[in-house]
């Protein structure tokens, strides 16, 4: 894949901006004025002595989106300039992740009668006073996750200025309390479909008793990490929900003791999503009796538990397995209970599988099982994402038989695999779909291999690190076939020199996340070609 014309002229359009009159840019539509904006945000370009151009030639029509996304160079007072614009009152989704220098977003929200969505995350210096110039009749989505300042009282003001939101996410707002679940469900009442509150500290039995109240038509409600859930508060959540569709109790620990463990098999019978992962649940008939009462899930995320073995495992998907599509089963190998019999099961009970987690399951298994799943045709193209990390005694014709026959993949980790090799890493670009690919820690896979995949796939994350044999012939490769790339992991892939990491990182659309950590390693080391060998060596 190569950067089409279209994004190219953006590119080039966002370098060459302060020289451009308003009268060239008055071809350009909002949505390409947007993209213009992006660009400079992604690619650090976004300094003062561009503003003035930004506000006379971009911002001279309504625009509809703004994104800023990592953006450090962003700034309370840019951020007042761009709201001066005469057209700068119909935007319908605004984001701004992690721009450190921001804390006043007033400027660019007041006025914004028409926001559907808003998203500020990570915002470390984001205060309740800056929330309050958010009003709008449309907004229906919030996400406000990892803002360490904003406090039940926020909530509140946003909550009350935009009756119709319909979703909020409030992950790892560590100043929050319970609280401002109660503001939400008095004001939002019957409209609130999907609350993730995850990471806060403590949910009494009032906080449960009003989302039962106010909040009839909640579908999803996010729980992870809350480690102090009021047990009767959770039971009245159980039995009084009757749309819930989704439940994520991840990491809570207040099902160690039978009573409450019990309380389990009150969960909703309308549960199609359900996480369950690192939950501290010890009691195996309990486990059994609550999920095979679920007879709607269609996916089932039950990572890491102590309850689970192989046994219990088939009589939960006798009974669940004909309709899950996503079934996650990781970092089995620290509980010891499972074996390749497991594999069996889902092999048998799961046809209609179209995600299949089982990374860190066991470091014994020959996953010999699976070569039925992957060699049935109608099973194998109905797959799309398929993580098998850490198998060190895999069956390598497993292996091929998932290259050869999923060819709807668009993720898959096959990380920490000794037997993966350029051959079969090759065999991949049958997968013309895929996008993420994890082969962390693959010793044996090379340049040849990776170059192959690149002219075929339009990957979003690559995770190459400790593949120790790739240099700069992939990075090089990857900066003229892979502008849609947003993360790539290449710590310890001591080849590969900063110079072309920095190279690819100006060749991609949006910004490109890095994390190339080579100890030792020279700053400005280049690699390139050497014509007599052919080969690509460290320039002296």
């Amino acid at each position: 894949m190569v950067l089409k014309l279209r994004e190219q002229l953006i590119k080039q359009v966002a370098i060459y901006l302060p020289y451009l009159s308003s009268e060239s840019c008055q071809c350009l539509t909002a949505k390409q004025r947007e993209r213009i904006l992006r660009w400079l945000a992604a690619h650090d370009c976004l300094s003062n002595s561009i503003v003035p151009y930004i506000t006379k030639s971009l911002l001279s029509i309504p625009l509809y989106s703004l994104e800023f996304y990592k953006c450090y160079q962003l700034t309370n007072d840019m951020l007042i300039e761009f709201a001066k614009a005469s057209n700068f009152s119909r935007l319908k989704s605004l984001i701004i992740h992690q721009c450190h220098q921001v804390d006043g977003i007033r400027a660019i929200t007041k006025g914004q009668l028409s926001l559907e969505f808003i998203a500020l995350r990570k915002l470390n210096n984001l205060t309740n006073a800056g929330l309050d110039g958010i009003h709008s009749a449309f907004l229906k989505e919030i996400d406000f996750r990892w803002n360490e300042k904003i406090q039940d009282q926020g909530i509140l003001t946003i909550v009350s200025n935009n009756l119709n939101l319909r979703s909020i996410h409030l992950i790892n707002c560590h100043s929050l309390t319970g609280q401002c679940v109660i503001y939400i469900a008095q004001n939002l009442a019957g409209k609130l479909e999907i609350l993730d509150i995850e990471g806060l500290k403590y949910l009494d039995a009032e906080v449960f008793v009003h989302l039962v109240d106010y909040c009839p038509n909640i579908r999803s409600l996010n729980l992870f990490g809350i480690i102090n859930l009021d047990a009767d508060g959770l039971f009245t959540l159980f039995v009084r929900s009757a749309h819930m569709l989704q439940l994520n109790l991840s990491y809570t620990s207040c099902f160690l003791q039978e009573p409450v463990a019990d309380y389990l098999c009150c969960m909703p019978l309308s549960l199609v999503d359900l996480c369950l992962s690192g939950t501290q649940i010890y009691n195996t008939k309990i486990l059994i009796r609550a999920l095979t009462r679920l007879t709607r899930l269609e996916h089932l995320r039950i990572n890491g538990l102590a309850a689970i073995n192989d046994q219990a495992l088939e009589k939960i998907l006798s009974i669940i397995g004909c309709r899950l599509k996503t079934l996650e089963m990781n970092g089995y190998i620290t509980v010891g209970s499972l074996s390749d019999r497991s594999i069996e099961h889902i092999v048998r009970y799961c046809p209609v599988l179209e995600q299949i987690s089982l990374n860190l399951f066991s470091f014994t298994s020959t996953l010999d099982s699976l070569l039925e799943l992957f060699s049935t045709p109608k099973r194998a193209l109905r797959l799309h994402s398929v993580s098998l990390s850490s198998f060190r005694n895999i069956n390598e014709r497993v292996l091929w038989c998932l290259v050869e026959n999923c060819l709807n993949l668009t993720e898959l980790e096959l990380s920490g695999i000794p037997c993966v090799n350029d051959t079969l890493i090759s065999s991949l670009k049958h997968c013309k779909k895929l996008s993420h690919l994890n082969i962390k820690g693959c010793k044996q896979v090379t340049d040849s291999s990776i170059c192959d995949l690149l002219g075929v796939c339009q990957f979003i994350s690559l995770v190459l690190s400790g593949c120790f044999h790739l240099t700069d012939q992939s990075i090089l490769a990857m900066a003229h076939t892979q502008p849609f790339l947003e993360e790539i992991y290449i710590s310890g892939c001591i080849r590969i020199s900063p110079v072309a990491v920095r190279f690819l990182q100006d060749s991609t659309i949006r910004r490109l996340y890095i994390d190339h950590k080579i100890p030792n390693a020279l700053p400005d080391a280049l690699m390139a070609r050497n014509l007599d060998t052919g080969l690509f060596e460290q320039v002296r």
